[in-house]
């Protein structure tokens, strides 16, 4: 089967067509470092966040930007009461419903650690890390932008979440499949990325970077 980028069940009704952004601006030079410890933040690197004003216009699909202002061209800048990385602890769950055939649905919930609360509004950039040291594994998640996408506030203490749909590794041709340790995540507008561990979950992942396999919706509240 040739590798192609693949289309989720759980979206063939949604308006939107995926379609790819520039990755740009967030790429680190020198050695790969050790992956931060769970909740830990990490300097921003390969996959990074997009936000939305609440009033764009009609749904569409995109790839992970750089932006945090949703563009890909690195100047967006947090909001004023926006969520950092820095007080923030990510974590990995299996969504209700488990996804649709051929794919898994997750959540990465974002807790509030800081002691006032705090705002997240957008799409964060994930991408499959591994090799026991953070290195990046295939092409990070693309943007379904048919979510709902308004500003989500998290009270000390409280949860957000972003659904990640990962379509399964066997479904592509000489992908490249390994375990992933988890994922990096950039929570919308940062530029300041999350460990979240993969835990007790098994993630096959595909290592091609033309393999489009992961999928992040917007951020909503709770968990």
């Amino acid at each position: 089967m040739t590798t192609t980028t693949w289309r989720s069940a759980a979206f063939a009704g949604a308006a939107g067509i995926v379609t790819l952004v520039a990755l740009a601006g967030c790429a680190g030079g020198g050695a790969v470092q050790a992956e931060p410890t769970t909740g830990s933040t990490h300097s921003a690197a390969s996959a990074a966040p997009a936000t939305e004003a609440s009033t764009a216009s009609g749904p569409t699909t995109a790839s992970a930007a750089t932006g945090g202002d949703g563009t890909s061209s690195g100047t967006g800048s947090l909001r004023s009461g926006a969520c950092t990385a820095t007080h923030l602890h990510g974590s990995l769950t299996t969504a209700v419903g488990g996804g649709s055939a051929g794919h898994q649905a997750y959540e990465i919930v974002f807790r509030n650690t800081g002691a006032s609360p705090c705002t997240l509004q957008g799409w964060p950039g994930v991408s499959f890390v591994g090799k026991g040291d953070g290195t990046q594994l295939g092409a990070p998640a693309t943007f379904d932008r048919s979510s709902a996408h308004g500003t989500v506030t998290i009270a000390a203490g409280s949860t957000a979440h972003a659904t990640l749909l990962l379509a399964e590794a066997r479904n592509y041709e000489d992908c490249g499949i390994t375990t992933a340790d988890g994922f990096r995540v950039y929570p919308p507008g940062s530029k300041q990325s999350l460990f979240v561990d993969a835990g007790q979950l098994e993630l096959s992942a595909c290592t091609a970077s033309g393999v489009e396999q992961l999928q992040v919706q917007a951020v909503q509240p709770g968990s």
